[in-house]
């Protein structure tokens, strides 16, 4: 199994991950312009999760973050990345992230980490 990553496409500097992963499904959500609001899932795998959590850390620009989910829904791992730090977290229990990113500007809202899990999934 993979993992699913959630990235905005404004958040990264460098977006060559848009073309080397395959994109599962994008949409729009209510921020700026439309090139702005684009969000994308993509499919990581597994033995690229390491890499590409190193590469986001570096090309997320702040206050932005992303996250990646494993596939399985009874594997627990969620990854939240944000440019100085990673949580390696539960698909229930994240606080600890949620705690960083609100310290560090971004919105108690905007710290909904959504899907979590492939059973979540909307789009």
């Amino acid at each position: 199994m993979n993992y699913r990553l959630i990235v905005i496409k404004n958040s990264l500097q460098n977006k060559e991950i848009l073309k080397k992963y395959k994109i599962l499904s994008k949409t729009l959500f209510e921020s700026g312009t439309p090139q702005e609001s684009v969000m994308y899932k993509l499919e990581i795998p597994i033995t690229d999760t390491n890499s590409i959590t190193n590469f986001l850390m570096y090309n997320l620009k702040c206050p932005y973050y992303a996250h990646l989910y494993h596939e399985d829904p009874t594997n627990d791992s969620l990854i939240v990345i944000f440019t100085d730090k990673i949580f390696h977290s539960s698909k229930i229990n994240f606080t600890d992230a949620v705690d960083y990113g609100v310290s560090h500007g971004v919105t108690k809202e905007q710290m909904d980490i959504k899907p979590r899990d492939i059973r979540d999934e909307e789009w």
